[in-house]
């Protein structure tokens, strides 16, 4: 999710960090000269030196080698029926990734099929999401949580007696976060690329809002790595077998999201083929579709505003959101 690496073209050398959205660049260091050299090797000192999340450890989720193969662990709380974290943290088992973070750019998101118990591992019931969540600061940004719609989700579908409608539920999660000399820190965008960098940034940001321009690449998002863990488990919509499986899993997904806006208020905002997922059952094989991915999501009864935010994969966006329109939005656009 964040790399550091070396471009070096004679005796010049770059240090360059990629992150979701962007690749930052050192100034060019000649190693020709003593400078230079001191310079690279305090950087290469720094790196080995540097707290593990800097480089892009995640403590909570590891990969195991044992003499039934390769499998992951993914920690973190389990959350009550009312929404509210419990304290003691729980671990799911998952042979890999079913989503992976493939590409260069992006929100790096990663889904993996977990079970409870490792017995079980080959059996999965559950899919934990890994990826990176951008908001505002602070508060404004806490009610456009994905945490926070699952578990408005939940609170209304739970126990509910339609197994046609299929829904996710959250059953754990959290904001991913990891031991630092201060104490327990959040993963955040802040936190890997450092007060030096972010501070920098920001007074870029500040000079370009005074000149009244573009601020898309001017400034580092906020962004915070999460955790969720949901049932039930599905895979890819290129898994259907067939064009009535294909049919069944869509029209899954539009009930869904119908009643997820008429009962939680919650309008998606991000459709495509990556956020629809397949379930199939393990006794007879039929299968359901059910929507995930609510990083987009708004509140209809907070947000449901002109908002000329350009949400969701550019090839499925409705004339409104490709045009930035002042218009509100309903789910005729999702659609």
């Amino acid at each position: 999710m964040f790399t550091w690496g070396l471009t070096v073209c004679d005796s010049l050398v770059r240090a360059c960090l990629f992150g979701p959205d962007r690749v930052l660049s050192s100034e060019d260091i000649d190693v020709a000269t003593p400078g230079g050299c001191r310079v690279l090797v305090r950087l290469l000192v720094n790196l080995c030196l540097c707290e593990e999340s800097r480089r892009g450890y995640i403590p909570t989720i590891q990969q195991h080698e044992d003499a039934d193969g390769r499998h992951w662990t993914i920690r973190c709380n389990r959350i009550g029926s009312s929404g509210e974290q419990e304290p003691e943290m729980a671990t799911f088992y998952s042979r890999g990734p079913a989503m992976a973070a493939d590409r260069n750019f992006g929100r790096h998101t990663r889904g993996f099929p977990a079970a409870e118990r490792l017995e079980e591992i080959d059996s999965p019931t559950l899919f934990a999401k890994v990826a990176w969540h951008y908001m505002e600061r602070g508060a404004a940004g806490e009610h456009r949580s994905e945490l926070l719609h699952l578990s408005r989700i939940r609170k209304e579908f739970e126990g509910l007696a339609d197994p046609d409608l299929q829904v996710p539920l959250l059953q754990a999660g959290g904001p991913v976060a990891v031991s630092t000399d201060g104490g327990w820190q959040g993963m955040t965008t802040d936190a890997i690329y450092g007060p030096e960098i972010s501070q920098a940034y920001g007074e870029r940001q500040d000079s370009v809002i005074d000149a009244d321009e573009d601020t898309e690449h001017a400034c580092i998002p906020h962004g915070q790595l999460v955790v969720a863990v949901m049932s039930p488990c599905g895979e890819a919509l290129d898994s259907v077998r067939s064009a009535d499986e294909l049919v069944v899993v869509l029209a899954d997904a539009m009930r869904a999201h119908g009643e997820i806006l008429r009962r939680c208020n919650l309008l998606h905002r991000d459709i495509s083929t990556n956020n629809i997922l397949v379930v199939r059952s393990p006794l007879d094989g039929t299968v359901h579709g059910v929507l995930v991915n609510f990083d987009c999501a708004i509140s209809v009864g907070v947000d449901r505003k002109a908002r000329p935010e350009r949400n969701g994969k550019l090839r499925f966006m409705s004339v409104l959101n490709l045009e930035a329109n002042w218009r509100e939005r309903t789910k005729i656009d999702d659609w």
